[in-house]
């Protein structure tokens, strides 16, 4: 099967490649600016262990939180895509998500891959609503959801059943855009 990939103006979403991705998807993770709304920081081991998984996502659904490559040096400097939710309050819910290295923030590359994720879904999941979850105090995230015109649906905010009470980043909001009609 061909390898995915949709190019935006300066960016490549495009399947993993493990052997080459790893190290610089470990980078972002094992960044604590990049892991403060997010979590804990990630091990080399870990991260391969993500990337196999989205890899294995994307032959299951046909999608996954793809790898997202600088057109002008083909450096991969996150993820964005979609996912099938694995956790009990989205479970096989439609949710696109992000992850850029710190130096790529305030670039415009999150909202520029996230629409094309967007554009990809409603073209290839019709009639399916997308979802973006993150911590409430995630607030670059949230503002992304809103600028790509999803709305916080406060009746679905969760606590991420993955993280311990008390946890700072357990309280979780969640958004949603509906497909166009």
């Amino acid at each position: 099967m061909a390898e995915f990939q949709l190019e935006t103006e300066r960016l490549v979403l495009r399947d993993w490649r493990a052997e080459e991705d790893v190290n610089d998807f470990h980078r972002l993770g094992s960044d604590q600016r990049v892991m403060a709304t997010l979590g804990p920081l990630m091990t080399r081991q870990g991260s391969a262990a993500l990337v196999a998984d989205l890899q294995a996502r994307s032959l299951d659904f046909g999608h996954t939180f793809w790898a997202l490559e600088r057109q002008s040096d083909s450096r991969v400097i996150g993820f964005c895509g979609l996912v099938r939710g694995h956790i009990a309050p989205i479970a096989g819910e439609l949710e696109i998500g992000w992850r850029l290295a710190h130096d790529c923030w305030g670039k415009g590359y999150a909202s520029e891959a996230a629409q094309a994720a967007l554009g990809w879904a409603f073209a290839n999941r019709p009639g399916e609503a997308v979802i973006a979850i993150t911590s409430q105090n995630n607030m670059r995230s949230r503002a992304l959801m809103e600028r790509l015109g999803m709305t916080h649906i406060s009746g679905r905010d969760f606590e991420h059943p993955s993280l311990t009470p008390g946890d700072p980043l357990r309280a979780h909001v969640l958004y949603r855009k509906d497909p166009p009609q």
